[in-house]
C-alpha cells in the first residue's frame, strides 16, 4: 500500500513540473531566443524492484520431434585380454556302459609258427611214472572182519602196484597220490563206517547208519615214499554191514598226482 502511494507522488510531481517547463517555454519565446542546451544530468537512482508477477498458464505440450539418423557404426575396439583359466570341476559320474559294437571282420589266417623242438613235450610225457589202479567187490563182503578188504576184480592197475592177495597197495614211486572208496550198506538196520588206512594208521573215514541201502564214499591225498602201504577196512564189528554184487556197489581207486 505505502509503495503504491509512493508511485502515484512521484508520477504527480512529474506531470507538474512538466506543466511549468512548458508555461516558461512558452513566455520565453515570445521575449527571448533559445539558449545553449545544458549538460544532461547523471542518470538517477535504479527504482525500487516491482512485485513478482503471477505464474503464467502452462503452455500445450509440442509435438514430438522425428527420429534422428542413425549414426556411423563406430571404429571396431581392440580385442580384450584372455581371462584367467577357471578351477577345473568336479569329476562326473560315470556314465553307462554302450552298447556291444558289431563284431569286427574276421582276419585272414596267420602263417604257420616255426616247428618246436624235436622231443621237447613227447619225451617228458615218456619220461613220467605212472601209478594208478581201481578194484571192486563183485559178490557180497557181508559182514567184513576188520582187516584189510581184499576186494575180488581188478579194474585198473597201472603199474602192478596193487596186491589182491593183502588187499593193499604198496608204494615204489615216492609223490603225491589220491584215493577214494566207495562203500554199500545193506538194506537191513546195520551201520557201514569205512576208513583208509596208511601203515596201520586211518586218514579219513566214511560213515552211513540208516535202514535201507545208502551208500557212502571219501577221498584223501597222500604223501607217500617207496614202501608205503595204504587200504581199506571197516572200522569196527559194529559197523561192517557191507553189501554188493554184479553192479559193482563197493570199490577202492588211487592213482599217481606227481611224482616227488
Amino acid at each position: 500500500m505505502y509503495l503504491g502511494f509512493y508511485m502515484f507522488s512521484t508520477i504527480a510531481t512529474i506531470q507538474i513540473s512538466i506543466i511549468y517547463a512548458q508555461t516558461d517555454t512558452a513566455a520565453c519565446n515570445s521575449c527571448c531566443t533559445a539558449g545553449v542546451p545544458g549538460i544532461p544530468g547523471n542518470h538517477g537512482n535504479p527504482g525500487v524492484s516491482g512485485p513478482q508477477g503471477m505464474n503464467g498458464v502452462k503452455g500445450e505440450q509440442g509435438i514430438k520431434g522425428e527420429v534422428g539418423m542413425k549414426g556411423e557404426q563406430g571404429i571396431k575396439g581392440d580385442n580384450g585380454r584372455n581371462g584367467l583359466d577357471g578351477i577345473p570341476g568336479k569329476l562326473g559320474p560315470q556314465g553307462l556302459i554302450g552298447p556291444s559294437g558289431v563284431n569286427g571282420v574276421k582276419g585272414e589266417k596267420g602263417e604257420q609258427g616255426p616247428q618246436g623242438l624235436i622231443g621237447s613235450v613227447k619225451g617228458e610225457q615218456a619220461s613220467q611214472q605212472k601209478s594208478a589202479f581201481s578194484v571192486v567187490f563183485t559178490t557180497n563182503p557181508g559182514r567184513h572182519a576188520v582187516s584189510p578188504m581184499k576186494y575180488n576184480t581188478i579194474i585198473t592197475d597201472v603199474g602192478n602196484h596193487y596186491n589182491k592177495e593183502t588187499g593193499k597197495f604198496v608204494c615204489t614211486i615216492p609223490g603225491v597220490y589220491v584215493f577214494q572208496v566207495t562203500s554199500l550198506k545193506s538194506s537191513g538196520g546195520g551201520i557201514v563206517s569205512t576208513q583208509i588206512i596208511k601203515n596201520g594208521n586211518f586218514q579219513v573215514t566214511a560213515y552211513v547208519g540208516d535202514t535201507g541201502h545208502h551208500s557212502i564214499s571219501t577221498m584223501v591225498v597222500l604223501d607217500l615214499v617207496s614202501g608205503d602201504q595204504v587200504w581199506t577196512q571197516p572200522r569196527d564189528t559194529n559197523t561192517n554191514y557191507y553189501y554188493s554184487d554184479g553192479n559193482r556197489y563197493c570199490s577202492f581207486s588211487g592213482f599217481l598226482l606227481y611224482a616227488a
